[in-house]
């Protein structure tokens, strides 16, 4: 399978949708941002706030109690 480049365009439209969810994890809580995730459904937006949320976010969302530290 060939891998596609995304355009500038839409790796802009991919960063305002990671910061979108990024916004509804830290508002509404992290459920709700992947219920958002999946409903958009596209699986390199969500393979990539999944790898926000593993690389960067998980410390950050344990320090404002949005989630429990495993």
């Amino acid at each position: 399978m060939e891998e596609r480049k995304l355009s500038e365009q839409e790796l802009a439209e991919q960063q305002q949708h990671l910061q979108e969810l990024v916004n509804i994890a830290f508002e509404d809580g992290l459920t709700s941002a992947i219920e958002k995730a999946k409903k958009m459904n596209d699986p390199y937006l969500l393979d990539s706030f999944h790898d926000l949320l593993a690389d960067r976010l998980y410390k950050e969302l344990i320090k404002r109690n949005k989630l429990k530290e495993l």
